[in-house]
């Protein structure tokens, strides 16, 4: 029987005195680590979209062959909930300007590289806008992207909705998962700010994206051919704007070779994403 991966869960207190959690997979002892990597969630979901409670998800599958795993969640959520009106700001800008800066000096510190960072919808949006503005990108050996564009079906995040949004959000200190969200956990109403805000500048400020230049690590962009919050369309759109010599863009879908149209979370937690999507990206490690 194959040895599970040792897993440490923190909360961790960024410069700021913001809180963020930090969930830490190690191969097993018998597994020779070939190297580290990052992963940043999307909107309403944590640590478990990686890894669930029975040791189970991508985090898990990738330390089985060797690559460890840092779970990163926001201010506000699992591991560095709850949600709170007072204290350091729980928002996006602050996750990009003091955590993940703090992660990649933490694990630069145990001396463990090379660092391929990973994220999914919304946490790659952010993971790309860290990698052009905080981030050493001389400590990355490339970027994974599921499901990530800030473009195409966006109308809840711009104006006139996102206005309305925003003042909801910030009346209710939050945005109540569940009923009113596609995830598990509440957002922090900052963070649904920010989002919005990114959103908007994306769409009509040509600053915003045009940042995405600068990225030169390495890039493996992956989206489902069924993805209707994230379309291919616009994901394609999104990973032409890096700067990278070696970007490789794919949609999962019938029409390309795979069993099925995968969805926007099923491209990481589906039954086939197992056999299909995972040892793709693991391919891709290798190679980087």
């Amino acid at each position: 029987m194959k040895a599970k991966p040792e897993i440490q869960e923190q909360r961790v207190s960024a410069p700021d005195g913001g809180v963020f959690g930090l969930t830490r997979v190690s191969p097993a002892a018998d597994v020779p680590c070939r190297g580290q990597v990052v992963y940043i969630p999307g909107m309403f979901t944590g640590r478990r979209f990686w890894l669930s409670d029975k040791g189970i998800g991508l985090a898990a599958w990738l330390a089985g062959v060797g690559y460890g795993g840092w779970i990163v969640e926001r201010r506000g959520m699992g591991l560095a909930g709850p949600v709170a009106r007072r204290g350091p700001r729980q928002g996006l800008a602050e996750h990009i300007q003091y955590d993940l800066p703090l992660v990649q000096k933490m694990i630069a510190e145990q001396g463990d590289g090379p660092v391929v960072w990973v994220g999914h919808s919304l946490g790659g949006v952010i993971l790309t806008q860290a990698v052009a503005q905080t981030l050493d990108q001389q400590r990355l050996a490339g970027m994974v992207l599921f499901a990530t564009q800030c473009e195409q079906s966006v109308a809840g995040l711009t104006p006139p909705l996102g206005l309305v949004l925003k003042l909801a959000v910030r009346l209710l200190g939050r945005l109540p998962a569940g009923r009113f969200a596609p995830g598990p956990l509440d957002e922090p109403a900052p963070a649904i700010v920010d989002a919005c805000d990114w959103t908007t500048a994306a769409c009509r400020s040509p600053g915003f994206l045009a940042q995405l230049a600068a990225i030169r690590v390495p890039v493996l962009a992956l989206v489902g051919a069924g993805d209707e919050s994230d379309p291919p369309a616009g994901c394609r759109q999104f990973a032409e704007r890096f700067g990278s010599e070696d970007c490789t863009f794919m949609v999962a879908g019938t029409e390309t070779g795979f069993s099925e149209d995968f969805s926007h979370a099923g491209i990481v937690v589906s039954r086939a994403a197992p056999q299909e999507i995972w040892p793709l990206v693991r391919t891709w490690l290798h190679r980087h």
